[in-house]
């Protein structure tokens, strides 16, 4: 099952941890399991994702983003492992409860063929991918795409100041930068964390694959803040922002040939996408 990242490795802490948090060493998929241990395990992560909603609900102040986005995909995960309709999308309380209830109904109507269906499906490559990182992944590579000026900001950046002052570049330098940092490396690092909370359900290529094409997604937003930072306007030295603009697309290039070759195995690769 999932190895929770949250949790420190190394101490006597993460044994009890793990102990009261429901969660047991993955299995192979490949590896036989009957229905009523397949049903142990799910019940297993059922009540732990009972036991998160509750403490969602029961907050003591505001929850950090990072905790709900965590939750939201462990439960979004198991409902799809279950081929149940519902969704976790928002932090609010009603949809906290209304969402694990009806949760554990969809668990607790389960024959005993489909409990193992759904516990191999649980432990897939494929369906974490699917359901914890590939959103997030495409957003990022459409963010790195240096002809996409709808969702890369130093092409936005770009064809906005072309001509414009320095002052004004000056102005929209720190908003723009703001972007990246908010909405795209931050996808990053929800990502880096899925991926370290699944490292046990991916093989060893799997992981190699998804860690470069991160890191360097990371790096072309890097190059992108750079950019920005020594960005002139086209009447002035304009070689420096241009050579971090080219960069930026090297590190998109580098990470879309990890993320091809990753999503190509697993089947659900889009010709053309990248």
């Amino acid at each position: 099952m999932r190895s929770i990242s949250k949790i420190t490795t190394g101490t006597i802490t993460i044994a009890l941890a793990l102990g009261l948090m429901g969660c047991s060493p993955t299995r192979s998929n490949n590896e036989s399991i009957d229905g009523s241990e397949a049903k142990k395990e799910l019940a297993i992560e059922l009540k732990f994702l009972q036991n998160e909603s509750e403490r969602l609900i029961n907050k003591d102040g505001k929850i950090e983003d990072k905790t709900f986005q965590s939750y939201k995909n462990d439960f979004n995960l198991l409902s799809a492992s279950i081929s149940s309709t519902t969704k976790m999308e928002t932090q609010s309380d009603r949809e906290l409860k209304e969402s694990i209830a009806q949760l554990k109904r969809d668990v607790d109507a389960l024959t005993e063929k489909e409990y193992v269906k759904s516990y191999k499906r649980f432990n897939s490559s494929k369906t974490i991918y699917e359901v914890t990182l590939m959103n997030n992944m495409h957003d990022i590579i459409d963010a790195t795409k240096d002809w996409d000026e709808d969702h890369n900001e130093l092409a936005l950046f770009d064809n906005k100041h072309m001509r414009s002052s320095r002052a004004q570049i000056k102005k929209d330098m720190g908003p723009a930068i703001d972007h990246i940092n908010t909405v795209s490396k931050y996808k990053i690092e929800l990502m880096q964390d899925e991926i370290q909370k699944h490292r046990d359900s991916f093989t060893k290529l799997q992981l190699e694959q998804l860690k470069k094409a991160t890191h360097n997604f990371d790096l072309s937003l890097n190059d992108q803040i750079k950019s920005i930072q020594f960005y002139k306007p086209i009447s002035g030295d304009y070689n420096v922002s241009r050579d971090l603009s080219y960069n930026s697309y090297d590190k998109y290039t580098n990470a879309c040939v990890y993320i091809t070759d990753f999503e190509s195995n697993l089947g659900i690769a889009k010709a053309g996408e990248f």
